[in-house]
């Protein structure tokens, strides 16, 4: 190991190291003991894991002067949680109904309780989320993204969906007035498309404003498609619909492979 390999590392000592089964997650009859944990500093993963030695302890009892090494002995430490479904631009139902927060409530107040709950979800344990559609806040998401990646904000590792896509006529919120509008003072929960060229369209958009999946509503099950251009990934709801059955020469054509 280089000095300026010495320098990024970041030392975790334990007194044992549980194994669990990657598929499964169950844990294994495996049990280290005595070993130090390597991190990179720039890029918090794990380089080895070696057997505790010597010069690990005698660097650690020279306390604040080595701050490259953490005891964790007697610890309990988890690895960071990922949730795949999260919607922070959301807060619970029984505060404040969908419709309502859709409609009523501004963008800036939906952004800063999406920064609130950034933060409230790291703290919990979460280092990874997928949000999955701002509902009716726009773009916002990308800015939260950009936010959390700059260190301007306390967050997760956050990938974002912008808004979903769905058929024209079948989202909310419902326009009382006009009742055949899925929008109320041009708010919408997301974006309607009919047929595939309009799904096209709003599919290229929200790849431009810089989402990481594309959300597609349409029923309970889904797909996952890989754009392997641009790294941009798809989540559709029930794939054989008609519709979204239309799309499928047009995300071949994007290098969008079945995962």
């Amino acid at each position: 190991m280089t000095r300026a390999e010495g320098t990024d590392v970041q030392k975790l000592l334990t007194n044992r190291l549980l194994t669990a089964d990657p598929t499964t997650g169950i844990l294994g009859d495996i049990c280290r003991e005595g070993r130090t944990i390597h991190v990179s500093r720039s890029t918090g993963r794990i380089i080895v894991i070696k057997e505790t030695t010597e010069e690990d302890l005698v660097e650690l009892g020279a306390g604040k002067s080595k701050p490259n090494i953490i005891d964790l002995r007697g610890k309990t430490v988890l690895p960071g949680f990922v949730d795949t479904h999260v919607h922070l631009f959301l807060h619970p139902y029984v505060e404040t109904s969908w419709e309502d927060q859709v409609t009523r409530e501004s963008t800036a107040e939906r952004t800063i309780r999406a920064v609130t709950h950034a933060k409230s979800t790291l703290l919990a344990g979460y280092t990874t989320v997928r949000d999955l559609g701002t509902e009716g806040a726009e773009d916002s998401d990308i800015a939260i993204r950009q936010c959390i990646s700059s260190s301007i904000i306390p967050g997760p590792r956050y990938f974002c969906a912008s808004r979903a896509i769905v058929a024209t006529g079948s989202y909310g919120p419902k326009n009382q007035q006009r009742p055949y509008l899925t929008e109320v003072d041009g708010k919408a929960g997301a974006d309607s498309a009919s047929g595939v060229e309009e799904c096209v369209r709003v599919v290229r958009r929200h790849i431009g404003a810089g989402a990481d999946w594309i959300k597609i509503y349409a029923g309970m099950e889904y797909v996952t498609h890989y754009n392997s251009a641009n790294g941009t990934k798809i989540t559709l709801h029930v794939f054989y619909h008609p519709p979204h059955r239309g799309l499928r020469p047009h995300l071949c054509r994007y290098s969008l492979k079945r995962s």
